[in-house]
């Protein structure tokens, strides 16, 4: 086991979010906060994130009209961030992005001498989007990115690898960290952590909550029970708990 350590870093938060966009058809269950994160992997002999971030300002209509009744603050910039892990953007040699929505991949090109990994999937299904999901990609944040393309399950380096878990989006991945504790799985899907954890009265007819945003309700559910099985240590990945926290 390689020893690695996931150090979360949040940009900004969402309030008060309802309940439904995390948890498919459930909308009964209490509104909640996100967060909106990279994350520094503290071990690989080069320097690693997972995601590139994005910016508040930008997620206006995701307020607006999906997220209705939430509210968002800034946390920290990126910049802000990163120092306290110890580097600048230009010093990451590769981002592992779990998707290419806005949130996840806008400030990509503040890494200038990093290489990006992506599922072949979800960079195909990017570039040329099915119209009921083109309004969640912009062009422009990934185009021309130094792309290292994946397909499938792939060890990136001694106990960092990606998992294929498509279903929010095209071609998801999530990003399995080798931890002291033992398997921490960062997910590749928008989720919190009552997707892993349903209320016991849910839990006796399902091992899991699906999540809410989603292109393909079926393989989304697969893929949360993929991490749920090989995780020791599930990071969803808008909990918002992980906002205070220096380490996974």
């Amino acid at each position: 086991m390689s020893g690695h350590v996931i150090r979360p870093i949040p940009l900004f938060k969402a309030e008060n979010v309802p309940p439904f966009l995390m948890t498919y058809m459930l909308g009964f269950l209490p509104p909640h906060d996100m967060g909106f994160y990279v994350w520094y992997i503290e071990g690989p002999e080069k320097k690693m994130l997972v995601d590139a971030g994005g910016k508040l300002e930008s997620m206006a209509l995701w307020f607006q009209f999906v997220a209705a009744g939430a509210s968002g603050s800034v946390i920290q910039s990126l910049d802000q961030g990163l120092a306290k892990v110890g580097v600048k953007p230009e010093e990451i040699d590769t981002v592992i992005l779990t998707q290419l929505h806005p949130d996840h991949v806008e400030l990509a090109s503040r890494f200038s001498n990093a290489k990006f990994i992506v599922q072949k999937k979800e960079l195909d299904f990017a570039l040329n989007p099915h119209p009921a999901a083109a309004p969640f990609y912009t062009k422009e944040h990934f185009e021309g990115l130094d792309f290292d393309i994946v397909d499938g399950d792939q060890e990136i380096t001694d106990g960092v690898r990606v998992l294929l878990t498509p279903g929010h989006t095209a071609g998801g991945q999530s990003v399995a960290v080798d931890t002291d504790a033992g398997v921490a799985v960062i997910t590749g899907f928008c989720c919190v952590r009552q997707n892993f954890e349903p209320p016991e009265m849910l839990a006796q007819m399902m091992p899991v909550l699906n999540p809410g945003m989603h292109i393909n309700c079926l393989e989304l559910y697969d893929s949360v029970m993929k991490v749920k099985e090989t995780a020791n240590i599930v990071v969803p990945l808008h909990e918002a708990e992980y906002i205070g926290k220096e380490r996974v």
